[in-house]
């Protein structure tokens, strides 16, 4: 019996366009009435995806930046700070490199020295919570993530490997988007956050689904049976998953949660 579903945002529950599929608002009420938990798990930030699910927020329980926070009803569950000294090693390194970009992510709100990141990550394509930071080695907030936007046409490939070296062991890295990096601490994953959830309520990876496409999704897909690749994931992503799921530019996580839960 399934008792509790995850799923990834970008590329996953959202189309390419960043449009949300709006059959998943519908099923959320059936889904609670049957007992079964619905968790969003996500590199992005809690506001934004808060504003994703506007009334139907109190159905949903949110991983956001990759595990270092998570959300139930606004009571905060997990929350995993930076030390000061991790952060400006993330931020050195990043600024070592050429054409690319540091965010700064906190709870509730990103810092960026860029205007036209600002304007990108605000508007209505990704709905975040950003303030302008002159200079990011001072922001006084607590740090919970540190992204890298390639800006001049590599690859999150490429970035990878180029940042990897520079960063320390106690570090992690993960591609969680086309052109997008994140950093942060050792064993924060979005995995983390999952089994964290399932000791809290008492599920097991029997009784769990999970849907992702990036390489941050991979930890969760090894907390869950029932781990769905979607259509459009690399194949080094769907290797680590047990079934695959339809495109998300056609619904595909609510055809599986339909298909497997029989709602």
């Amino acid at each position: 019996m399934i008792k509790l579903i995850v799923s990834d945002m970008d590329g996953t529950l959202l189309d390419d366009k960043k449009n949300i599929d709006t059959d998943i608002y519908k099923l959320l009420p059936r889904l609670r009435e049957k007992g079964i938990r619905f968790v969003v798990a996500s590199g992005r930030q809690y506001p934004s995806l808060k504003k994703h699910f506007d009334q139907h927020i109190e159905d949903v329980v949110v991983i956001a930046e990759n595990g270092a926070f998570v959300v139930d009803n606004g009571k905060e569950l997990v929350v995993k700070p930076m030390e000061a000294e991790k952060v400006v090693h993330c931020l050195d390194s990043i600024f070592s490199l050429k054409g690319v970009e540091p965010l700064l992510c906190a709870k509730y709100c990103s810092y960026t020295r860029s205007r036209e990141l600002l304007e990108l990550l605000s508007s209505p394509l990704f709905q975040y919570e950003v303030r302008l930071a002159e200079d990011l080695y001072h922001v006084e907030d607590d740090i919970i993530k540190v992204s890298m936007i390639s800006h001049e046409g590599e690859t999150a490939e490429d970035c990878y490997k180029k940042l990897r070296s520079r960063l320390d062991d106690c570090l992690s890295l993960v591609i969680s988007g086309d052109t997008c990096l994140d950093t942060g601490l050792n064993g924060v994953t979005k995995g983390t956050a999952v089994e964290a959830l399932q000791k809290m309520w008492g599920v097991t990876p029997e009784e769990t689904i999970v849907f992702g496409d990036q390489y941050n999704d991979v930890e969760m897909f090894q907390q869950a049976y029932y781990s769905y690749a979607m259509e459009g994931a690399t194949q080094g992503v769907k290797k680590f998953a047990r079934f695959q799921a339809g495109s998300n530019n056609k619904g595909g996580v609510v055809k599986a949660i339909r298909e497997r839960t029989g709602l």
